[in-house]
């Protein structure tokens, strides 16, 4: 009888009717029972998942984990946390990932992003717009990249910070480790440097803040009347793009005098080949005598051998045996048809044509482009001077405000403060613990997925699990239990 049914006596005295029952209603021990039922379906969940989280963690290359230290001294009324804490932010900073990252090639520290960004840039080549496009995005992904690996901690109880990074390639994360910490250093020392006031008249704040707006507004509109996005980034794209344009003009001059030189052997052998071949001699000499012998036998049949009929016939088979005799070849219709090895020959020659004509129109766009590219590379040096003096003037103007009164709020919050380095990073010999954790975090997800579907099982399985259920959902107690035979 299914749950959501039970039997009632019917008031009009007409027997039993089958009226709704009220929801399930099970305890403790029925959920537990449920719950151990639903054990085949919670190892059937279990095994895949821990087996593919095993199988990624098992697949992760090792990752070899380089640390250093950092000391802060100074003095702060407020403890450690206000001495660690604006150090954090600068260590975290992109700029020093940013900074970090000129300092190396891409193919080392991340080869994985430098090779998917170099197969992308030779479907792009030609493109100078998606080229810098894509430069900039594969330069986003290795800041990702490289703050994902970078991790900064502190002790609560003192101003000491502890910097670890992580790579496949234990001299690369040490070498990156200690470079990020010389670039934290001069860019925190750039940040927070006050230059002495000089003992010209005072600006005002405002007049200075209105010059430096100016001087902004004035580079943006020189490098928008220049179709420039970034100047110095434009300048660094079209270098690469001329020397990859070069790499390939070169490349392809290779190519073009190989094909001319293969083209000039096939010319030169397919002189010696006859364009046609006889196939076969269709002779008729052979049959023409056995059809001869033929008629000399059916003039038998009616004829004397010693007839005039079959003496003029023995003496047309001797003729015609003597003249066979006298042929050193068949002789008949000739049959001729294309010679393969020159038809092969023939179609090397197009295939090579067609391949010098390519080359040859990939040599003028790659001379094009590389016009192009010089060109601009004269626009860029000749607009220089003009660029950098703008960007000077909006230095000088940039100090001018950090060196006016005005420009700082009270009493200089760095004053005093030094960071040191208590020991730089080695190189590591063992391997981070990664593959462990990612283990033990696929046998965690595996038993939580487990557990909830056994769960959810064992709250939404229809049936009575045990006599205490059937009673308390009924309101009828059971007499006797019977077991499945």
């Amino acid at each position: 009888m299914p749950v959501t049914e039970a039997p009632s006596r019917d008031p009009e005295g007409n027997g039993l009717v089958r009226t709704s029952a009220p929801r399930l209603r099970l305890g403790t021990a029925d959920v537990l029972v449920q719950f151990w039922r639903a054990k085949w379906l919670m190892l059937l969940v279990f095994v895949p998942v821990f087996a593919l989280g095993l199988a990624a963690a098992l697949s992760r290359p090792d990752q070899f984990e380089a640390k250093t230290r950092l000391m802060v001294t100074g003095a702060s009324a407020l403890g450690p946390k206000a001495l660690v804490g604006p150090e954090l932010e600068f260590l975290r900073s992109p700029v020093v990932a940013s900074r970090a990252l000129n300092l190396f090639p891409m193919s080392r520290i991340y080869p994985q992003i430098n090779a998917a960004c170099e197969a992308r840039s030779r479907a792009l080549r030609g493109d100078a717009e998606a080229l810098a496009g894509l430069a900039a995005e594969c330069r986003q992904m290795c800041v990702a990249a490289l703050q994902g690996d970078f991790h900064v901690r502190s002790a609560s109880n003192a101003p000491v910070m502890t910097v670890s990074y992580r790579n496949s390639d234990p001299e690369a994360a040490a070498e990156v480790l200690n470079a990020v910490i010389g670039v934290y250093i001069k860019y925190r020392s750039d940040v927070l440097s006050r230059p002495e006031p000089e003992a010209a008249p005072e600006v005002e704040r405002s007049t200075l803040e209105r010059r430096l707006m100016d001087s902004e507004t004035a580079i943006g509109v020189f490098l928008n009347e220049e179709g420039i996005s970034s100047f110095e980034a434009e300048r660094e794209t079209v270098q690469a793009l001329y020397q990859t344009a070069s790499a390939d003009l070169l490349a392809t001059d290779s190519r073009l005098r190989q094909v001319e030189s293969q083209l000039t052997a096939y010319r030169s052998q397919i002189r010696g080949i006859r364009p046609r071949q006889e196939l076969f001699v269709e002779d008729t000499t052979g049959q023409t005598l056995l059809d001869m012998k033929l008629e000399r036998e059916a003039l038998l049949v009616t004829n004397l051998p010693g007839s005039d009929a079959v003496q003029e016939m023995n003496r047309r088979i001797d003729r015609a045996e003597a003249f066979i005799a006298t042929l050193d070849q068949p002789v008949g219709t000739v049959r001729t048809g294309p010679n393969p090895r020159y038809e092969q020959m023939l179609g090397k020659i197009d295939d090579l044509k067609a391949e010098a004509a390519a080359l040859t129109d990939q040599q003028a766009a790659l001379s094009r482009q590389i016009a192009a590219f010089k060109e601009r590379q004269a626009k860029l040096a000749a607009l220089a001077p003009r660029y950098n003096e703008l960007m000077r003037k909006r230095d000088v103007l940039e100090q001018d405000m950090m060196s006016t009164p005005g420009s700082v709020a009270g009493a200089d919050p760095w004053q005093g403060e030094e960071v040191r380095v208590l020991e730089p990073a080695s190189v590591p010999t063992e391997p981070a613990a990664t593959r462990a954790m990612l283990a033990a975090l696929a046998f965690a997800v595996a038993l939580g997925a487990a557990l909830s579907a056994g769960i959810l099982k064992a709250l939404t399985r229809t049936g009575f699990a045990t006599r205490r259920s059937v009673e308390r959902t009924l309101d009828l107690p059971v007499l006797a239990t019977v077991r499945e035979a």
